[in-house]
């Protein structure tokens, strides 16, 4: 329970972690109930025996709780390590434009409020981790450190934490904020060039296994439907149709998102 509250929090899901986890209840305990209704719904009118609906309705009930239940927990931890991609990947363009504002001597606080501001450029996410740390200052009454602190422990990005880890180290041992966000730039700077030209392999092997399989599998289904016009089996060209249809999008769409997995960008 303790691994799940620290998973919802680093969501920053608007609603409480019991909120949410009572109105997971309620669905996991509605839909056996739903699907049971429904059962016997269907029986009244003769269409399926009244001993079947009890067979076969309270199982299908409770697997369809239990899959509603899991979904809803699953669903949680997904968001989190999603928001963690997105913030990696805008990660280094946020620490630049920090690194630009530390060199006009702006103030961390007020660094983390432009930040907020500019979500469509840095990533909501970043913008809205930023609003936290934010709030935590202005709300909460903490200072300005003690709330990167904060922040940096419940954050779902790993190199998000890092960044506030080192922001509260600078402060702490006096060193200087523009050199230590200066030696992360050039790091994080290095890991994206790193990361794209393991995208642009991936795209290009991706490339060539979407050509050789999808590609000679649609010259081949092709030349069976000739065969098979040929031999009289077929009369139209059915098996074409079906590569046109479904082989080909099915392929594309699997392509696609393996790219958008990989996608440095997220």
């Amino acid at each position: 329970m303790d691994g799940f509250m620290s998973c919802y929090e680093k969501c920053r899901i608007d609603m409480t972690c019991p909120e949410y986890v009572y109105r997971t209840l309620l669905l996991s305990i509605g839909v056996p109930i739903a699907v049971i209704i429904s059962a016997i719904a269907v029986a009244l009118p003769g269409m399926i025996p009244g001993p079947l609906t009890a067979i076969y309705s309270i199982p299908a009930g409770i697997f369809g709780g239990a899959i509603t239940f899991y979904a809803r927990v699953y669903s949680i931890r997904s968001l989190k390590n999603y928001r963690g991609a997105l913030m990696d990947a805008k990660a280094v363009h946020s620490v630049g434009f920090m690194l630009t504002m530390a060199e006009s001597n702006v103030p961390l606080k007020r660094m983390f409020q432009n930040l907020s501001n500019l979500g469509t450029v840095y990533g909501e996410d970043i913008a809205l981790e930023s609003t936290y740390i934010i709030s935590l200052a202005e709300e909460d009454g903490m200072d300005i450190i003690s709330a990167v602190s904060k922040a940096q422990s419940v954050s779902p990005s790993v190199i998000w934490q890092e960044i506030l880890i080192g922001i509260s180290g600078v402060y702490s041992s006096g060193g200087e904020l523009k050199e230590y966000l200066k030696g992360k730039y050039q790091t994080l700077s290095e890991r994206k060039r790193t990361d794209v030209r393991k995208y642009n392999d991936t795209v290009q092997g991706l490339s060539s296994v979407y050509l050789s399989v999808i590609g000679i599998a649609a010259i081949f289904i092709a030349l069976i439907n000739l065969v098979f016009n040929m031999a009289s089996l077929f009369s139209n060209d059915s098996l074409v149709w079906l590569d046109a249809l479904i082989i080909v999008p099915i392929g594309s769409f699997v392509i696609m998102r393996i790219l958008k997995v990989t996608n440095p960008e997220a």
